[in-house]
């Protein structure tokens, strides 16, 4: 079986969210059990910047978009794995001039939909050419970004005699991809598909996505669920459930390499399962850095998030803005944001100086000292379609709280539901009075000792490697193709 995986960021190359961790980690996760997968991703600047070794084999194409024609060049990086590469498709004035990916000073580049139009197009290019030994089957599509591969494929005399199974999956259906009606030129498609792509009077990338594709995947169970509603459909509740039964909800996993207490190079002191000392030395070191009153009986609430609406960043403020006035908690935060919720963060820390630590900005190495030395991980996402700091922390036993929504409420049980398998804390009304309840429910077992080492053991305990969602991707692969 050959696949190919289309994705608009992945890590260690670029990132700037989860999407980047799943293309990261899924391919490395499913190699063993297929006999190629080939990853395309555009040659942002970033990467040029990066100095790869890439191969000398590169291929060079063009591309017509609307009325103007661009050239561009697909470049090859081996990897470790015999059976994996990665390709960059580059385009020096739609992605190496640019700093950022998508945005810049907070707006959307102008010519985004020609940008991910010449990606798709010449990714697609490149499958022609590496597939002339050995077909593809399987065309894995992540996002908006890369939603017209499923179009094109459909559209044009395929290079296959069978063509690949289209496989859209959907990270965050908030972020569709849309764009004025006047840009439906640059698709170079006939008029009569319009309407595939009309949403509201613009074009949905994600509507065509969705319509185009052979199966639909999304990033947690219950998420496949909530799209489906009007609350969380995002205008486009009616179409995915025309579309429901190709639809599945498969929950993200986590790569243990890179998050695991036990052998992280970023936290001052590894700890286990059945040997948490270290933890209680990474509460110490967490502290130290933010010169809080060292005390390891006091709770440290931590966050490590975008501070935007979608996170309940201001559900957050309100409630710990009553724990610090009552000198019961303390308070980390690693992250950046709405302009008006860092100038509130900044204001809590001015306030609670010894009681509060605020980074307004973002570090990997610190980002894993949150997780280690924390107690508790506030989660609060008014929607969250998979979620990762859930599953670090729970790894990290630190307990999370978290609303009961999407991915969290998959891979998050409520201990005051069941106190025998419960791994956190989850809250159902979306107001400051329930989220606090969470809070204080959690607190009343800090206080015991022994019961909370025994949730922070079970919450350790927990398994979201990446394996469970690879078999579940697996089977969708080898489905019948269409």
């Amino acid at each position: 079986m050959r696949v190919a995986f289309f994705a608009s960021e992945m890590i260690p190359y670029i990132k700037t969210g989860g999407l980047a961790d799943v293309i990261g980690s899924l391919p490395r996760a499913l190699i063993h059990n297929v006999d190629q997968i080939d990853v395309f991703i555009p040659y942002y600047r970033e990467i040029e910047r990066q100095k790869l070794p890439l191969s000398t084999n590169s291929f060079e194409f063009k591309i017509k978009i609307g009325s103007r024609s661009y050239k561009g060049t697909t470049f090859e990086l081996k990897t470790d794995y015999q059976n994996l590469r990665v390709f960059f498709v580059d385009n020096y004035h739609f992605f190496r001039r640019r700093s950022e990916l998508y945005v810049k000073d907070g707006r959307d580049y102008h010519d985004n939909l020609a940008r991910f139009i010449f990606f798709c197009r010449g990714a697609l290019k490149t499958t022609e050419y590496l597939s002339s030994m050995k077909p593809y089957d399987v065309f894995h599509m992540h996002d908006w970004q890369t939603a017209l591969v499923g179009i094109y494929t459909e559209l044009s005399r395929f290079h296959q005699k069978n063509p690949p199974t289209r496989i859209f999956t959907i990270h965050n259906l908030a972020y569709q991809g849309k764009f004025p009606r006047s840009q439906f030129r640059l698709l170079n498609l006939d008029s009569s598909y319009y309407h595939f792509l009309e949403f509201w009077g613009k074009l949905s990338m994600m509507k065509a996505g969705i319509i185009f594709s052979d199966l639909i995947t999304t990033v947690s169970p219950t998420y496949a669920q909530e799209i489906q509603t009007k609350r969380f459909g995002a205008g486009l509740e009616e179409l995915i459930k025309q579309n429901k039964s190709k639809l599945y909800g498969i929950l993200n996993g986590v790569d243990y390499s890179i998050w695991n207490p036990e052998n992280d190079p970023y936290i001052p002191s590894t700890y286990s399962i059945n040997d948490l000392s270290g933890k209680l030395q990474c509460k110490n070191e967490l502290q130290q850095r933010y010169s809080l009153t060292e005390n390891p009986e006091i709770p440290i609430l931590g966050v490590v998030s975008r501070l935007a609406w979608q996170k309940g960043m201001e559900l957050v403020l309100k409630v710990i803005s009553q724990l610090l006035g009552e000198n019961r908690v303390q308070f980390v935060l690693l992250g950046t944001g709405d302009h008006n919720l860092e100038q509130k963060f900044h204001e809590l820390g001015n306030l609670f100086p010894s009681q509060t630590g605020i980074s307004l900005t973002y570090n990997d190495s610190l980002a894993h000292q949150i997780e280690a030395g924390a107690d508790i991980f506030l989660m609060p996402s008014r929607y969250e379609p998979c979620g990762l700091n859930d599953k670090y922390s729970l790894r990290y036993g630190t307990i999370p709280i978290a609303f009961k929504t999407g991915g969290l409420s998959d891979s998050i049980i409520d201990y005051s539901s069941n106190s025998n398998k419960g791994t956190g804390f989850l809250f159902s009304s979306y107001d400051e009075g329930d989220f606090r309840d969470a809070i204080e429910r959690a607190l009343k077992v800090f206080q015991s000792k022994q019961k909370w080492v025994e949730l922070v053991q079970r919450a350790m305990r927990q398994d979201f490697s990446w394996e469970n969602a690879a078999k579940k991707y697996l089977n969708l692969y080898q489905k019948q193709k269409r």
